[in-house]
């Protein structure tokens, strides 16, 4: 039977516990980016996370999970999130890379695009960052490449990542990502009029990690039908062959890169692609 004929001491105890808890809540460090429920990688699988880089632009969300990440940044006419993590592949048991970016655009009276969709630059390197060679029906790949010295900015080894195995030489080919790779349980095309608006978004699965080491893209949403770029996120990762995988860090940009620009100018010029025209041949069904 509890004792009720002292009941300050029990106050003042009451009180006492109170404000050591308030000291110990205020002076211990707060985990950043960590769900409250996880308790830690294993020794052997500890990831490189990037750092962000918007090149001025408002990040909005940073959030950072046991095998990736994800970024969201606020751009003049929208919002861009891009996510990577690391995967197995159920089809083939694989290690892959999952990428997914999407851009949201900004209810705006003043402008209007009834088909957004992606473009996707990429480069693939083998141990000490030679090119990778595409075999076989994708070896056109290698003739797009980008070099270095055509300009100042420019960076070697990118291209427009599609299938060349569809396309031929001087023939029209489309640079749109989800007309190679629809992906359609994943991702879709996007528009936005007047009040109505859909994100336009890309997945892609790099694999191949047996044989490359680094993959590095650059994903740009477009209006489709007047040809201007809306955002841009550069990602990728490392896997080298002595050493832990990892994360490259992700760059979002209002704009593409000089890179880009190249690859796309050597797409066009090998399969003789009329960009405007080409882009809007599958409208948007919304």
């Amino acid at each position: 039977m509890k004792n009720k004929a002292n009941p300050v001491p029990s106050a003042v105890s009451r009180l006492c516990c109170i404000a050591a808890l308030i000291v110990f809540i205020c002076h211990t460090p707060k985990a950043v980016g960590v769900a409250p429920s996880w308790t830690g990688w294993p020794a052997s699988e500890i990831p490189q996370f990037p750092t962000l880089k918007a090149d001025g632009l408002t990040p909005v969300r940073l959030t950072l999970g046991q095998n990736g990440q994800q970024v969201a940044v606020r751009l003049p006419s929208g919002i861009l999130v891009t996510e990577v993590s690391w995967g197995v592949s159920q089809e083939t048991a694989l290690d892959v890379l999952r990428g997914y970016v999407e851009y949201s655009p900004e209810v705006d009276q003043s402008r209007s695009c009834t088909n957004i969709r992606f473009i996707q630059v990429a480069k693939t390197t083998q141990g000490g960052g030679v090119d990778y060679d595409w075999p076989g029906l994708e070896e056109n790949r290698n003739l797009l490449r980008t070099s270095g010295q055509v300009g100042a900015g420019i960076k070697s080894g990118y291209f427009v990542d599609h299938k060349a195995s569809s396309c031929s030489p001087g023939m029209p080919c489309s640079p749109y990502f989800r007309d190679h790779w629809a992906n359609q349980r994943e991702s879709e095309d996007g528009f936005q009029i007047g009040e109505r608006s859909a994100a336009a978004s890309l997945v892609d699965y790099p694999f191949g990690w047996e044989t490359l080491e680094e993959i590095s893209l650059e994903s740009c949403a477009r209006c489709a039908e007047t040809g201007k770029f809306l955002g841009c996120a550069e990602w990728g990762a490392r896997w080298p062959t002595q050493g832990r995988r990892s994360i490259v860090p992700i760059r979002v940009r209002a704009t593409p890169s000089k890179t880009f620009l190249a690859a796309l100018r050597r797409f066009e010029e090998f399969y003789s692609h009329s960009e405007l025209s080409q882009s809007s041949r599958r409208p948007n069904a919304r």
